[in-house]
């Protein structure tokens, strides 16, 4: 009895304890957080009590709230990005609610920089989703914070984990199951050129993801966005300074399945290889003779020009090291007594990889009796792949409202590939075997600048511009190739050399291209903002200018058989010699024993060069009206006038041919925002928009891919194309970056450009460029980003809040109506896809964000099938077929200055497989359609080490 009246003492003891305790922590902080001059309502501020541990992050609404407090005297301390951190005491009463509104002043750090007047930390999920929620059009992207967590070393890596976005070739993005002609690249708002000589279209990766704050797509048109684009505007950002100083170096290494200690097929290159820099070594040789001495130029002389050549061969085999990675990143700001600032980033980066891919290439013919195999090649592609980049940004702050950014970034980009090739040709005709071998060396050089200014003026105007200026050189140095063929197994391989004359598919081939391109281009705009009752109205007047200017050349040179004293006086038996004795140097010309070698023959056309340039100016007006808090109109037009000049020599005629063209394009758009409530929009748009054609698809030219076994040529006279897009959008912001939104899209194109099968005259298959029927495309896109303690939110300590699953998805389709064109309807009632759209694509993951700086990364990437190479009734079109791609890190921070990462990527490493559809449903089925194409990839497993300063 005893013992039960004291336990009933403890319990009423301990209640009245509680609840005296609960009633002196009824007092609370809560208010509204707005930035000074603009009145926008800041999102994820922090607001500290300094050594009590409690505080809160604003929502979008700029609210925050911190409970359970005593009464008593507090410091609060209020931390935000690029604005002054103010530091506040608070005197709370028992039970009291104290209502703290503020307004912050931006600070002159440096930090995060201003885009479309709003502030955005580049590097956080969360202000993307906040950028997302008050854009005027409709934008999709990723950032440092994101792409951190995977093993996407490049930024075409990034650009797939975007919804609606998906990569060929691990470099060439699609948006919205567009090719990449639709899309239009940015490089810190400033145009980039074309990096490719033979398409429309920007090599990705070129970038590396380490000095990226991050990438956006613009998906709808405003007035102030430049007018050539369907699927997107992609523009990416490099790292800028931060308020902090930093410095990091970080190395890391990767194995991969297929290449890593395996033996490598390489050859003799120069000992500048390994930096990226090996052009200089496979120039043409000096007192080479020119295309025009080589037209009248006698045998002799052909063979005495043979001699000039002294290039290597054979390959041989090394080992195959892991592949390494080195980076460099240091940051500095620096502050001045007048309130000015000056930060910078300079950042090096440099991998060597390695790679092994085997590939099965095939051709077809379809008989009555079914289809043929024609063709059936087996490939090892070995490729060594040098990225360097070189990066320095620098940002001046005049004070609080006016700054000025100068962001330079070279790379160095090269590839050295050996194709060592064996199979089967013309299986229903000669039947013979082959054997080849094909060295390709590229190097990319780009050069990118802008200068960027952003000043707040008085009477609320505001003054934006860009400079930007890019260079990118690509040169492919002496790709040369061996060819022998065998039409009796009891026969030896005989190398394939003609007698007076060369030939794609022979020996001794050798080709040289060098293409430069220069882009200059300025951008600026001015606004106002006026307000009329509850309309608030921002004025914005603009323009850009753009002058592009390319130069192209090529020269194709090849040995042939040299007669020195009649029809049988060549040396036959060095056919039968191994690639690394064929071309010796003593078998050119006439030969120690009086017998015939080689003798050099010039393969050049005379439209193998050309020379063409762009002058794009535009204008545009834009209103963004704002009523109340609800609705929003952001409209206006853009006009562009872009004149086109491209010159070349025709073949046959060998005149001088001048396309000149000027085109005048009105460019409307109308974007329409209704905010639903505070966390949830509704978009609709409209705008009209053009594709125009690039110089390569204007060249004439024919160009052998020996790795692809196709030819490329272009048409001088495409036109461009022009489209209709409708957008819809639901968008809702259930809390810090999070979001969940969906989309839906309709696009009508007249005239739109597509690379084009069909069966050339040598029987080699021919790709050429054409404009094709009209087309409409449409479809669907969800995203999902969600933290998962939101299921569980009454209790803060639950561990599903260190997890947050991501997803984002689309459905696409579309029509081309192809029956106005002849031998085009391969498909029944004459439609098919677009060329390159999938009709469906998927990105998903998990992250785990465990104690102590324990992180976990699981994503998933599916592209669906889609048509790679457009084809006819004569050769169906070619599909690339979806592969699903699982990729895995962990990362551990150890002690504050060490970052641990283990990567696993592509752990599935699915063949990838190209297809002739011909049961003609859209898609792959096994042993029914045509295998055109399988390459075979290996997973790669890397470790890297970062140490932070």
């Amino acid at each position: 009895m005893y013992m039960k009246k004291v336990f009933k003492g403890l319990i009423i003891t301990i209640s009245l304890c509680v609840s005296c305790i609960s009633f002196g922590q009824n007092a609370s902080i809560s208010g509204v957080i707005t930035d000074a001059l603009s009145g926008e309502k800041l999102f994820s501020v922090k607001v500290v009590i300094q050594g009590l541990g409690k505080g809160a992050t604003t929502d979008l609404d700029g609210k925050y709230a911190i409970k359970g407090l005593s009464s008593g005297a507090y410091k609060v301390e209020v931390r935000y990005n690029e604005y002054n951190n103010l530091l506040l005491d608070v005197k709370l009463k028992d039970n009291e609610n104290f209502i703290m509104d503020l307004k912050l002043d931006k600070a002159s750090q440096l930090g995060p920089v201003t885009l479309k007047g709003k502030v955005i930390n580049k590097e956080s999920t969360t202000e993307l989703i906040r950028m997302q929620k008050n854009s005027a059009t409709v934008v999709d992207g990723i950032n440092a914070e994101s792409f951190k967590r995977t093993p996407d070393s490049k930024a075409s890596d990034v650009l797939k984990r975007i919804s609606g976005a998906s990569v060929q070739d691990n470099k060439f993005v699609v948006i919205r199951g567009l090719s990449d002609r639709y899309n239009f690249a940015l490089l810190n708002g400033a145009a980039l050129p074309s990096s490719e000589s033979d398409r429309k279209a920007f090599s990705f990766d070129l970038f590396p993801s380490n000095m990226l704050d991050n990438l956006l797509i613009t998906k709808t048109a405003s007035p102030e966005l430049p007018g050539e684009f369907a699927g997107g505007v992609i523009n990416i950002n490099t790292t800028e300074p931060k308020e902090k100083n930093f410095q990091n170096i970080q190395i890391s290494t990767a194995y991969n399945t297929l290449s890593t200690l395996k033996n490598f097929k390489t050859y003799e290159g120069t000992s500048t290889d390994f930096l990226g820099y090996g052009t200089s070594g496979r120039n043409l040789p000096n007192g080479l003779a020119t295309t025009e001495q080589f037209d009248v130029m006698s045998s002799i002389d052909k063979a005495e020009q043979a001699k000039l050549i002294n290039t290597s061969w054979g390959t041989k085999n090394r080992v195959a090291l892991p592949n390494l990675s080195l980076q460099y990143t240091i940051g500095r700001s620096i502050a001045f007594k007048d309130s000015s600032k000056l930060g910078y980033v300079l950042a090096y980066s440099y991998q060597n990889n390695n790679s092994v891919n085997r590939i099965i290439r095939r051709e077809f013919e379809e008989q009555a009796t079914g289809v043929i195999t024609t063709n059936d090649l087996r490939d090892s592609v070995y490729s060594n792949t040098i990225v360097s980049n070189t990066m320095a940004n620098f940002k001046y702050s005049f004070g609080k409202k006016s700054n000025i950014q100068f962001k330079n970034l070279y790379t160095v980009n090269s590839e050295d590939k050996v194709n060592v090739r064996q199979g089967k040709r013309d299986m229903l005709g000669n039947n013979y075997n082959e054997r080849s071998t094909n060295m390709w060396y590229t190097q990319n050089n780009l050069y990118t600048s802008q200068l960027i200014g952003s000043h707040e003026l008085k009477n609320a105007i505001k003054v934006n511009w860009v400079l930007g200026f890019s260079s990118i050189k690509r040169d492919i140095p002496n790709l040369r190739r061996t060819v022998y063929q065998q039409t009796d197994t009891t026969q030896p391989y005989i190398a394939i050399v003609q007698y007076n004359d060369i030939s794609t598919l022979g020996a001794g081939n050798m080709f040289w291209s060098t293409l430069t391109e220069k882009n200059s281009n300025a951008r600026y705009d001015v606004s106002k903002i006026i307000t009329f009752g509850k309309f608030k109205n921002e004025f914005k007047l603009g323009g850009m200018h753009q002058y592009r200017s390319r130069q192209f050349s090529a020269r194709n040179l090849g040995f042939s058989m040299y007669d020195p004293a009649g029809p049988s006086s060549f040396n036959s038996s060095l056919l039968l010699l191994d690639p690394d004795k064929l071309f010796s140097h003593e078998n050119m010309g006439t030969m120690a024993d009086g017998q015939g070698g080689f003798k050099l023959e010039e393969g050049t056309n005379v439209d193998d060069s050309y020379q063409a340039s762009s002058f794009l100016n535009a204008a545009f007006a834009q209103l963004d009206s704002k009523y109340g808090e609800k609705f929003r109109l952001v409209g206006g037009a853009r006009i562009e006038s872009y004149n086109q000049v491209f010159n070349y020599v025709q073949f046959g005629s060998n005149l001088p041919q001048n396309i000149d063209t000027t085109v005048v394009d009105l460019l409307p758009s109308l974007n329409l925002i209704y905010s639903l409530t505070k966390k949830i929009n509704i978009r609709a748009s409209y705008s009209k928009t053009v594709s125009r054609p690039e110089f390569r698809e204007l060249a004439p030219f024919i160009f052998y891919n020996f790795v692809n076994d196709n030819l490329t040529s272009g048409d001088p006279y495409l036109k461009r194309a022009k489209m209709n897009n409708y957008d819809l959008r639901f968008e809702y912001f259930p809390g810090a970056g999070q979001i969940i939104s969906i989309s839906g899209f309709y696009k009508q194109f007249y005239n739109p450009i597509e690379l084009i099968l069909r069966t050339g005259t040598s029987g080699t298959p021919e790709l050429y460029f054409d404009n094709v029927g009209d087309v409409i495309n449409y479809g669907a896109e969800f995203e999902y980003r969600m933290n998962l303690g939101l299921l569980n939110k009454k209790d803060s300590s639950s561990f599903l809040k260190d997890f947050t699953l991501y997803f984002n998805g689309a459905v696409i389709r579309s029509v081309m109506d192809l029956s106005a064109i002849a031998g085009q309807a391969e498909y029944p009632n004459a439609r098919r896809p677009l060329q390159g759209q999938s009709p469906y694509l998927i990105n998903a993951g998990i992250f785990y964000a465990g104690p102590k700086d324990f992180n976990i990364n699981l994503s998933y990437n599916l592209v669906g099938q889609r048509i790679s190479i457009a084809g006819s009734v004569q050769e169906p079109s070619v599909w690339e077929n979806g592969r699903n791609v699982i990729d895995f890190q962990v990362s551990k921070i150890i002690k504050k200055k060490f970052e641990l990462k283990l990567n696993v990527k592509d752990i599935l490493a699915q063949d990838l497989i190209f297809f002739q559809d011909i049961n003609k449903n859209k898609k792959f089925d096994n042993g029914i359609d045509s295998r055109w194409q399988e390459i075979t990839f290996g997973q790669t497993v890397s470790l890297s080490l970062k140490y932070n300063f």
